[in-house]
């Protein structure tokens, strides 16, 4: 079983001038650093999901969970997605016989302990908001890919509220813009990266990842061909700008990736 979610602070009470005592709300812990657990044993819940349809939360999942497994740490995947994109993308990889070998994902997060310096990796999506919140109820870390575009603004803000009041103390938010236009001089990109940057200052457990993704093709054929972009074209701005959001959701620097 799932071991039990970290508990809530408790509202405290301090004397008034009166010498009664007087409610005062409850304060958030500050959130730990990504990379951070607060297992004994290392291991990490990784949620990844938002409101909006599209945003590429099962790609994510796919290739972090590559690259996580030929970093030789082992990797648990659980898909909640009723669409179960990553359990397709599973199944080719390893009919094509791609290493590291990925285990199949499992459909609930009714789970036992996996073992030290172990992740678990959970798609979720709308769609099946019992099994979000359940799912975020236990995370470590949950990501929220964003494609730019208001709409998309607007469901992430919307998510957020709901997932900062069912996250665990110690758990982490991070979001980060995917399927970015390609070239930084993007209006629509650089306008989600203020806008995230702004949502982000008004939780505590919300920072944005400085590392983002980009509309490219190498994303949909290495996915048609069961590999991660990385592996596929290991020399293309697709595997740079992966492994570059990969290194920053396990090895935090300082900056706008972290809070402290």
């Amino acid at each position: 079983m799932c071991a039990a979610k970290a508990s809530k602070n408790k509202t405290e009470k301090r004397p008034d001038k009166n010498g009664k005592k007087a409610p005062e709300k409850a304060k958030k812990s500050a959130p730990a650093s990504v990379a951070a657990s607060p297992k004994t044993d290392g291991s990490r819940f990784v949620v990844v999901g938002n409101l909006k349809g599209g945003s590429g939360k099962s790609t994510v999942v796919f290739n972090l969970a590559v690259w996580l497994a030929g970093q030789g740490h082992p990797v648990r995947l659980v898909d909640l997605d009723p669409q179960k994109t990553l359990s397709d993308l599973v199944a080719v990889r390893n009919e094509l016989g791609w290493e590291p070998f990925l285990e199949p994902p499992l459909d609930s997060t009714d789970l036992p302990s996996f073992g030290a310096g172990s992740w678990t990796l959970v798609d979720v999506g709308a769609a099946d908001m019992a099994g979000m919140l359940e799912a975020v109820g236990y995370a470590d870390l949950v990501l929220v890919p964003v494609m730019p575009g208001q709409a998309d603004i607007w469901a992430t803000q919307r998510y957020l509220k709901i997932i900062d009041r069912e996250r665990p103390d110690h758990c982490a938010i991070r979001l980060f813009v995917n399927r970015a236009d390609a070239g930084a001089a993007s209006r629509e990109t650089r306008e989600a990266v203020v806008a995230l940057e702004a949502i982000s200052g008004m939780l505590a457990s919300v920072a944005v990842l400085p590392a983002r993704l980009g509309r490219r093709i190498a994303f949909c054929r290495s996915l048609s061909e069961g590999s991660a972009v990385f592996e596929l074209e290991p020399k293309s701005k697709a595997s740079e700008e992966f492994q570059a959001l990969a290194q920053a959701i396990v090895e935090p620097r300082r900056g706008r990736n972290r809070k402290t």
